[in-house]
Parts: structure tokens; C-alpha cells; sequence
């Protein structure tokens, strides 16, 4: 972990940059506030034998802007089989058309990722703790650097916002 850490040393700092500038932003435009679950990827969506959805895990909820926790939809965090366009074309099928801040959505991509990162770094280099968790949490951080990851989706969302503006 610590090779992997040091070779992505670079990417980890202009990811840190780019999310500093990024809040720089969106915190000087007026956004509406809602509640947010701030934690909304799979394991917390679950949908019953009779197709009822469940949304758990509401421990953290957290007023900020929607796309909080829309930044979920096409960044990589389901951790299922569709491509980010094809996740995104299915959630706006049901959500709806909706005029997000494309600034707030690279933003909360980021700054996921470098709250992953930290916790994989605690978890895998502060204690002993995880036992059979230890190698699937290194491969999982490991998968934030991958071609498609969610570093690279982060960073096409926030290229996406350059030719929308």
C-alpha cells in the first residue's frame, strides 16, 4: 500500500488541489440545501421481493446541496456492471430531468474519493484490525487509480462542466 500510495503521490495531490479549488467555487454560489443521506451507494439501497425500495444506513444525514448525494449516480461508486453512462441514463429515467451543478458534482466525486482513501489509509496502515477485510479494502483503494475508476470518472465529470458552461 505504501508503493501504491507513493507512485499516486502526485494524482493524490492535484486531487486534494482540484477539490480545494472546486469548493472555492460552489461556496461562493447560492445553492438550495436539502437533507442528504451522504452515504447512498449500494449497500444501502435495498429493494425488497415485491420491488419496494429501501434506502438504510441513515447515520450520517447531512443538509447540503442534492448533488451531495447525487454525485453517486455514474461515478463508479455502485460497484455494479453498467457503464457510468448507462448508470446515469437509468437513475434520469426515473429521477427525471434534473439541472444539477455540474462544479458541485466534480466537487462531491472528489472529495469521496479522498475521504476513501483516508479511511483505506486508517484502516490498512494505522491498525491490525480487519483480518479477511484487509486485502479486498487495499484492492478497492487500489481501484480508485484504475482506467474508469473513480478518479478518472471524477475527473471527466469535472471536464464535462468546461464544455457545459
Amino acid at each position: 500500500m505504501a508503493a501504491l500510495l507513493k507512485s499516486k503521490s502526485r494524482e493524490i495531490i492535484a486531487l486534494i488541489q482540484q477539490t480545494e479549488l472546486l469548493a472555492k467555487q460552489i461556496k461562493s454560489q447560492a445553492s438550495e440545501f436539502i437533507v442528504c443521506h451522504s452515504d447512498i451507494h449500494a449497500g444501502n439501497i435495498l429493494i425488497d421481493s415485491s420491488d419496494k425500495l429501501y434506502i438504510v444506513d441513515w447515520d450520517n444525514p447531512i443538509f447540503a446541496p442534492r448533488e451531495r448525494d447525487l454525485m453517486y449516480i455514474g461515478g463508479g461508486q455502485f460497484a455494479n456492471k453498467r457503464t457510468a453512462n448507462e448508470e446515469e441514463n437509468l437513475f434520469y429515467e426515473g429521477y427525471g430531468y434534473a439541472d444539477l451543478d455540474q462544479a458541485a458534482l466534480a466537487y462531491y466525486r472528489y472529495e469521496r474519493i479522498i475521504q476513501d482513501i483516508a479511511a483505506y489509509c486508517d484502516q490498512l496502515l494505522l491498525t491490525n484490525d480487519g483480518g479477511e477485510d484487509r486485502e479486498p479494502s487495499y484492492q478497492y483503494l487500489a481501484s480508485n487509480f484504475l482506467p474508469d475508476g473513480t478518479l478518472e470518472l471524477a475527473h471527466q465529470q469535472n471536464k464535462t462542466r468546461f464544455t457545459q458552461e
